[in-house]
């Protein structure tokens, strides 16, 4: 069998694509409209026919003009459309974020024109309760609401794909059981046309590691022999500074005394819920908690184990698995915003090498 294709669109920093890619995919487009986004994907892969408009311009037509594939002759559709509208972190305006929120289902439209034989789509934890329609949620969104609403996004987007003719179902991964030397929860959504049941691979780590389980590889696993790292790297200010130098390794704001943590900490103090990124720093003897787009913020501070910085651009690469020959591209921020959001290299192609094997199996049932 050859290399089955694979169609890409929201593709970001690309780590999906990487992931697919070295589970045997032939990448053969990709799409994103974020200027760092574009120029990354040009340098590293200069001969990748790549689309940097609005999605909701982008039409089946287009995409097999370009990479000479037929209706129905993609092999998986894959992506990540934006998550801040369904995130736990974030205002969870669901559709009616205009800009962001109904772009999940600009990913269902293109199910329907291309016709895939597979799609996959990634998005956050957040996406399982998500309402398709914004109400008032408690303090940090940390309560549960259940209600009419809770879940119904998702369970509109299963309605849709369903009445596509799919097969579909989904599962939330946690990225350090499949290698990843980090702590990240996402949810994937897998279809098939053929009807294919779907399943998903069986972690291959575990935190408790057993005869079959490697245990979780850990920060110190991910940047051991990292050297000449000239990346960017933001930087704290003073006052954040101020509280960091007072945190040990793996530490964060319960190790300050009471009264530094008022100070610090302000009606945040008060707040519900662990708050367990609030001045944290890291430890090389754990994986890392989810990379963030911006690790210098104080209540999601992702600072080095021993040192008083945050993790550069390349040592959240490196946690998230992407290879050291893949140069980010942009502005420094924009850097972080790319390896933040996308999916880990290694997650991805643990999932991409079963999709394939579904797929393969397929191939043959069909020609026999």
């Amino acid at each position: 069998m050859d290399a089955p294709n694979c169609v890409s669109v929201f593709s970001g920093g690309m780590g999906l694509d990487l992931g697919l890619e070295q589970a045997g995919f032939d990448i053969r487009f990709a799409a994103d409209n974020m200027p760092a986004a574009v120029t990354t994907a040009q340098a590293n892969r200069p001969l990748l026919p790549f689309y940097d408009g609005d999605i909701r311009d982008l039409s089946a037509e287009h995409i097999q003009q370009v990479t000479g594939l037929s209706a129905g002759d993609v092999d998986l559709l894959a992506g990540g459309p934006p998550c801040q509208s369904f995130s736990t972190a974030g205002k969870r305006l669901g559709l009616d974020d205009s800009e962001k929120g109904p772009l999940v289902f600009e990913f269902v439209r293109l199910v329907e024109e291309l016709q895939p034989k597979a799609f996959l789509m990634e998005n956050v934890k957040g996406l399982l309760s998500a309402s398709i329609r914004w109400r008032q949620l408690p303090y940090n969104n940390n309560g549960k609401i259940i209600d009419e609403l809770h879940g119904s996004l998702l369970r509109e987007l299963c309605a849709q794909l369903e009445k596509l003719g799919y097969s579909l179902s989904y599962r939330e991964f946690n990225a350090a059981d499949y290698g990843v030397p980090q702590a990240r929860q996402r949810v994937f959504l897998l279809g098939y046309r053929d009807g294919t049941p779907v399943s998903f691979p069986e972690p291959t780590h575990a935190k408790e590691p057993s005869l079959f389980l490697e245990p979780w590889r850990t920060i110190g696993d991910a940047l051991d022999g990292l050297v000449d790292d000239d990346s960017y790297c933001a930087k704290f200010s003073e006052r954040k500074l101020k509280y960091l130098r007072m945190i040990p390794e793996g530490g964060n704001w319960r190790h300050l005394p009471e009264e530094i943590q008022k100070e610090s900490m302000g009606r945040a103090f008060y707040a519900k819920g662990g708050r367990s990124g609030y001045w944290r720093r890291l430890s090389f003897k754990s994986p890392s908690p989810t990379i963030l787009t911006e690790p210098h913020n104080a209540s999601t501070s992702l600072c080095h184990p021993v040192e008083d910085r945050p993790l550069t651009v390349r040592e959240c690469a490196r946690i998230q698995t992407f290879p050291d020959d893949w140069k980010f591209h942009g502005p420094g921020r924009e850097q972080y915003k790319l390896v933040g959001n996308a999916v880990p290299v290694l997650l991805a192609q643990a999932i991409g090498e079963h999709v394939k094997g579904a797929l393969g199996s397929y191939a043959a049932v069909a020609s026999s």
